[in-house]
């Protein structure tokens, strides 16, 4: 374990970190039935990513936080069609006030989580070929992101109503999305990233938004639709 941090650099510790905290807090959110952790948590991990950018002065996370704010703003589109045109999806907290059919926190976790990943995409394609680092993100994001929503039941944050096989409060076609949006977040972070190259974050964000509705709504269509 001690070798494992040593490796890590001061951006890398940064990441794991704001994961860390993510899990943490959705994980009290959960224990505590409190919807409004998730929202703070969001908040408090934004900042975190945000602090750290600006005391690293990493144009890799400059670069990402822009890719990330992008893609954040456009998956409000993905909630949008779930809530209002589904119906599978329910919030039952907004946090405060809603975007369209989004809690207010909701662009800000999308960012955090776009920023997270597409950094872990970009380190890992400096140890392993990009196939294999899109490949092992694609798994993670089946598996880390997935226990946000097996939390959010419990918090009292949203829920499902969808038909399909469910392993635990997540559909499978959730599960499967997340396992799509973070093949799209990898792959175009590895295809587009460029230091300061600003246009291509904001088209990046805009592909990854439009993939993980598309993705969702696949899913959705094949294994949850009643």
């Amino acid at each position: 374990m001690m070798k494992l941090l040593a490796a890590l650099n001061g951006e890398d510790r940064l990441i794991v970190g704001s994961m860390a905290v993510t899990l943490g807090g959705v994980s009290l959110g959960a224990w505590l039935a409190e919807p409004r952790v998730f929202g703070f948590t969001a908040l408090a991990v934004i900042s975190m990513l945000l602090i750290g950018w600006r005391i690293t002065q990493s144009s890799r996370l400059s670069w990402l936080l822009v890719f990330g704010l992008v893609a954040g703003v456009f998956e409000l589109w993905t909630d949008w069609v779930h809530v209002t045109y589904f119906g599978s999806l329910v919030y039952t907290d907004y946090f405060g006030f809603q975007i369209l059919a989004s809690p207010s926190y909701m662009p800000i976790g999308w960012w955090l989580t776009v920023v997270q990943f597409g950094y872990l995409g970009l380190r890992l394609s400096d140890r392993w070929p990009q196939g294999i680092a899109i490949g092992a993100i694609t798994l993670l994001g089946m598996t880390l992101p997935p226990w946000y929503e097996e939390f959010a039941a419990p918090a009292r944050a949203w829920h499902y109503r969808s038909g399909g096989l469910m392993l635990s409060n997540t559909p499978v076609w959730v599960i499967l999305a997340y396992g799509s949006g973070m093949f799209a977040i990898a792959t175009l972070t590895l295809l587009l990233y460029r230091p300061q190259a600003w246009g291509r974050a904001v088209l990046g964000g805009v592909f990854t938004g439009a993939s993980i509705m598309f993705s969702g709504v696949f899913w959705f269509a094949w294994l949850g639709a009643r």
